[in-house]
């Protein structure tokens, strides 16, 4: 427990011995609301109220009051009930009943903040019983004295109402916190599912290329030594670079399972100082590098002039590549042979990515992981994707918001 809630618990059973200990010296016995006598029949003040010492049972039933409150702290059901039937005694002792109204916040306060308020609830049925104890000793248990219905409801008002303000601001933190929870939760879903279509781009393009520039290699491999040497080359450029995106990609996992102790230095920290490659966030400027990487393969690639990438945000630019590495993978594979155009259009708010090639679809267009995943990335900025056979062929087409002025990163 904090050290405020071990104040709580002191204050608690400090106010409530003192209260508790000067109603009973104060009170003549019979005052069974009030603490008193304290005027004469004249109206004038008394110089000193009437004394009368602290019995026994009294004593007792203070000591219960203050180990209930006590053991509220480890078991909150067992302290409210130790407290409460200890309240029960000291009113059936001859102690006046308003004065147990400061014991009775205090153990309800308690109760309520470590118990949900759905189970706490029928323990507080007990506190207009033990404000009744004081009339036991009356005729008729008190049931006739009208001041007893103004008692109970007073005290039992006076008890509650902290109760359930604090009830209510207990509530309000769970439903932050449980907010709270849930945003990173979601952030967390986000990020994952960030990771997986990347790895799906990477790889889907990577293993897509080997496979072209493998079966280039084969085919020229008598014929054309120098061109299978090269398509080889190509392979270990292509499987490197993919090797290195995996790692940044999968690098946010591993820093999550293995943060540092305190004091020790971040592992990332030390991967970068060791020299391992890392790649780097995909910009517009890779799309050349991209391109003239799926030319090699033999595929017919027209790329026309990017735009400039100052003003568009890192996460546009990295959206636009993915969306045409994506795009080219699909050509390759769906549309081998066929004539591929790519275009990037900036407008005054958005980048607009059109992927085009003169293939037709053998059928039904079926969208799998990878046009999901384009159209996720899009939606991500606020943008949208589709995606579709045309007269002129497949068609991809991207609009992705970018904030002017953002910066690339």
């Amino acid at each position: 427990m904090s050290a405020r809630g071990w104040f709580r618990t002191v204050a608690g059973m400090v106010a409530s011995a003192a209260v508790l200990n000067a109603a009973w010296v104060y009170s003549d016995g019979t005052a069974r609301v009030r603490v008193g006598p304290w005027m004469r029949e004249d109206g004038t003040m008394m110089r000193e109220a009437a004394q009368r010492a602290l019995t026994v049972p009294a004593a007792l039933a203070i000591a219960g009051v203050l180990a209930g409150l006590l053991l509220l702290v480890w078991r909150p059901r067992w302290g409210f009930g130790i407290t409460l039937a200890a309240m029960i005694a000291y009113g059936a002792a001859g102690g006046p009943s308003l004065a147990l109204v400061v014991p009775g916040i205090f153990a309800s306060v308690g109760l309520v903040r470590r118990v949900p308020l759905s189970r706490a609830w029928p323990w507080f049925l007990g506190l207009p019983l033990a404000l009744w104890s004081g009339w036991w000793d009356a005729p008729a248990l008190g049931l006739t004295d009208w001041q007893l219905g103004w008692a109970l409801a007073s005290a039992t008002t006076w008890m509650l109402a902290p109760t359930a303000l604090v009830a209510l601001g207990m509530a309000r933190r769970r439903t932050v916190r449980a907010e709270q929870e849930e945003a990173v939760r979601r952030a967390a879903y986000e990020e994952r599912l960030r990771v997986v279509r990347d790895i799906h781009d990477i790889v889907g393009h990577s293993l897509s290329m080997i496979s072209l520039q493998s079966a280039v290699a084969l085919r020229v491999l008598d014929a054309d030594p120098a061109q299978a040497r090269t398509s080889l080359e190509a392979i270990r450029s292509s499987s490197k670079e993919s090797l290195a995106e995996l790692r940044a990609a999968l690098g946010v996992f591993r820093e999550e399972d293995s943060m540092p102790p305190a004091g020790q230095p971040d592992p990332s920290v030390a991967r970068e100082a060791s020299g391992a490659p890392l790649a780097p966030t995909p910009t517009l400027a890779s799309l050349g590098a991209l391109v003239d990487e799926v030319r090699a393969g033999g595929v017919d690639v027209a790329l026309a002039p990017v735009p400039a990438a100052a003003g568009i945000s890192a996460a546009t630019q990295a959206a636009a590549y993915r969306i045409v590495q994506e795009s080219l993978t699909n050509a390759v594979r769906h549309a081998p042979g066929r004539r591929v155009r790519v275009a990037l259009t900036r407008h005054p708010d958005a980048l607009g990515v059109r992927i085009a090639d003169d293939g037709r679809p053998a059928g039904d267009v079926v969208e799998g992981g990878g046009l999901t995943g384009m159209r996720q990335r899009a939606e991500a900025l606020g943008g949208s994707l589709s995606a579709g056979p045309t007269a002129e062929g497949f068609v991809v087409e991207g609009w992705l918001p970018f904030q002017p002025g953002g910066g690339a990163s």
